[in-house]
């Protein structure tokens, strides 16, 4: 029955997931968009913390703790984010849903070698911008992104430490477009840019976990991916346009292909930065856990001069989260509120994007459920019991990022996420034929 649902669940997201739009953000104008995985609904709920593991779920941010696994888990997830945009004279609302991600992780040796795999967004290009003048009137609009393929697994090397590496392949699409219109002149003109992205990139994990007096378990990680490259193969067509005076959309016009040949731009190598994450936490099995986790990645190393933008720069990103869970009695016979999940974190980041000089940092809020779907105990051999320990799961964050300062523009946004964790015993050898 659980496949049954998952079967069902891949096909809904399959015929609708990417023709979404990931992204409505003014930022995602920036680089190659914004990045849209920050893991699973459980890792954004505590603040983005993933040194946490355990035998039922999918942390999908840290390979090492696919050593944990007991169970079969499928999972998929999707959020609906609501945007409030602000300058110091303007405000406009926007929101969008999209899928977030799909996997599988299945035990090789059940608690001692475990592997996965799945796919996700991985960045997001949507935006609409405008920019007036006297006489002019410059518009930007951009769409697309990149997805993930990935291939994981772990390894318990010994009691207290694990270790796990993720194999990922991005690929995707992202079209820039720059229209420009001068008043007096009749028919505008049009750059379109268009870049077809695509490259391998690893990751590597080392989990250490303890256990102490009074039933306390320590939990703590390092994760590091090294410098990787996507190639970008572009194009770019110049026009000048004839516009719909009353839709005020392009009915025709005169297109130019531009030889990126000659100026060096037809493939051109854009640097997925390093990255390393250290993390630690204390808790109690089937009670509490605590956590906080510190984040470094090299983005001043980032350029793309295919389509460079004045005033942008780059420097090294930070993030900082917190968060943790407590269930109230995971066992609970009489009251269902008690076996839920409950959790709470908070996260700072500084992205390492400047635009003009003025640093966009992310300061976010977040809370969530994790919702039983079994029993509180099983009806018959548990390692038998399909279902038994899968949750629905939801996520909220409030959150700000970038400020209204200096003509920049603000984000207030309000998320909620949702996914699936579905365990199933594969393998179960039959007693009778």
């Amino acid at each position: 029955m659980i496949r049954k649902i998952f079967i069902v669940l891949v096909a809904c997201i399959a015929t609708c997931g990417y023709a979404q739009r990931g992204s409505s953000s003014p930022y995602s104008f920036y680089g190659i968009g914004d990045q849209r995985f920050k893991g699973t609904t459980e890792n954004q709920s505590m603040g983005g913390i993933s040194m946490y593991s355990d035998s039922i779920h999918l942390n999908l941010n840290n390979p090492a703790a696919y050593s944990d696994l007991h169970l079969t888990v499928y999972t998929g997830g999707g959020s609906y984010t609501n945007l409030n945009l602000k300058n110091e004279t303007q405000k406009e609302n926007t929101s969008n849903a999209y899928l977030d991600y799909l996997a599988l992780g299945f035990p090789v040796i059940r608690g001692k070698l475990g592997v996965g795999f799945g796919l996700m967004p991985y960045t997001s290009v949507g935006y609409n911008l405008e920019q007036r003048g006297e006489t002019t009137l410059n518009q930007y609009n951009g769409k697309g992104g990149t997805n993930r393929v990935f291939f994981s697994g772990g390894y318990k090397i010994t009691d207290n430490f694990s270790i796990g590496a993720s194999a990922n392949y991005s690929f995707g699409k992202i079209e820039n477009e720059y229209r420009r219109v001068v008043q007096d002149i009749e028919r505008p003109t049009l750059e379109n840019n268009t870049s077809e992205l695509s490259g391998f990139d690893f990751k590597l994990a080392l989990n250490y976990k303890k256990r102490l007096k009074n039933d306390l378990v320590v939990h703590s990680s390092l994760t590091y991916s090294p410098e990787a490259t996507l190639t970008s193969d572009n194009s770019r067509t110049l026009s000048v346009v004839t516009i719909d005076p009353t839709r005020g959309t392009i009915i025709g016009g005169e297109v130019r292909d531009v030889d990126l040949d000659a100026l060096g731009l037809r493939q051109v190598d854009l640097t997925i930065p390093q990255k390393a994450s250290v993390g630690v936490g204390v808790g109690k099995d089937y009670k509490w856990f605590a956590g906080a986790e510190y984040e470094w990645k090299k983005n001043g190393d980032f350029n793309n001069p295919f389509v460079s933008v004045a005033g942008v720069s780059y420097e090294d990103a930070t993030r900082f989260s917190a968060g943790g869970f407590f269930i109230p009695d995971y066992s609970s016979f009489t009251s269902y509120w008690k076996r839920i999940v409950y959790r709470l974190g908070v996260r700072y980041e500084e992205t390492g994007l400047l635009v003009k000089d003025i640093p966009l940092n992310d300061f976010g809020i977040s809370f969530g459920l994790g919702l039983p779907l079994g029993a509180p105990i099983p009806t018959t051999n548990s390692l038998q019991y399909a279902g038994l320990f899968s949750n629905v799961n939801v996520g909220f964050e409030l959150g700000r990022r970038g400020t209204t300062t200096y003509g920049r523009i603000q984000e207030d946004y309000f998320k909620v996420s949702i996914s699936l964790s579905l365990n199933d015993k594969w393998f179960v050898k039959r007693k009778y034929d």
